[in-house]
């Protein structure tokens, strides 16, 4: 039972995909084609949980938060970038329309989705060719280290080795709680800049609406984030000052 909790570290990678803005499509780097093969693990089950990831490096901007569901395989994720930027001490503006976003992943239909609320849009970005083969070679082993109490849960800390074809095995720490039948609340891992943590607050495991994971009707479909952004910016520039 406990390994189709691994599903949520396919969450995590995603966070690590889009914290380190490597936007280039699904299955263009490793952690994407980790997700893609986790993921299919957590075909069962649902939950919803406020993340807060923090970031290497980060004393100035403090942690990121974001809201995180999964259900069926399925991944999404809401995200204020206005508060973002504005945590990071920036002083540009979000263009018109783009200070909410919501990014769906449908490793089933070999699609993710990047929604735009504001602009009632979104962008279909297809999965390349070779991601598939990239998610079926990712193998992962855990490894039992002990108990630990993390955010009031009795929790296993266990050991989970990603590794992807053409790259080095990549260790992520989960605390996997007793009481929610092995669900992480804690998520660990070491990067270049230094450790990676999330926490997963006010988690809630009722079932989730399948319509949370397809764009809403109605919203103007892109092929590109590009041109739906660029939408996004001729919006901020007709606004009457």
């Amino acid at each position: 039972m406990r390994k189709m909790y691994v599903g949520v570290l396919a969450s995590f990678l995603v966070a690590v995909v889009t914290a380190s803005a490597q936007m280039g499509g699904p299955g263009s780097n490793p952690a994407q084609s980790a997700m893609e093969k986790i993921s299919k693990l957590f075909e069962k089950q649902s939950f919803s949980a406020r993340v807060v990831m923090t970031m290497p490096k980060a004393e100035k901007t403090g942690p990121m938060e974001f809201t995180m569901m999964m259900s069926k395989g399925k991944t999404r994720m809401e995200m204020d970038m206005a508060k973002m930027v504005g945590a990071a001490g920036k002083d540009a503006q979000m263009p018109a329309g783009m200070s909410k976003m919501v990014m769906i992943t449908r490793v089933d239909k070999k699609v993710m989705y990047h929604v735009m609320p504001g602009l009632k849009a979104y962008a279909e970005i297809a999965f390349p060719d070779k991601a598939t083969e990239k998610a079926d070679s990712v193998k992962v082993e855990r490894k039992v280290e002990g108990q630990e109490k993390v955010e009031g849960y009795d929790c296993e800390k266990v050991r989970n080795t990603v590794t992807v074809p053409d790259g080095k095995p990549q260790v992520v720490m989960t605390w996997e709680a007793n009481e929610l039948k092995g669900l992480p609340v804690k998520v660990e891992v070491e990067t270049p800049e230094g450790k990676m943590t999330m926490l997963y607050k006010d988690i809630k495991t009722d079932k989730l609406a399948d319509s949370l994971f397809d764009p809403p009707a109605g919203y103007t479909k892109y092929g590109s984030m590009q041109d739906m952004m660029m939408k996004g910016m001729m919006n901020m520039v007709e606004q009457p000052e």
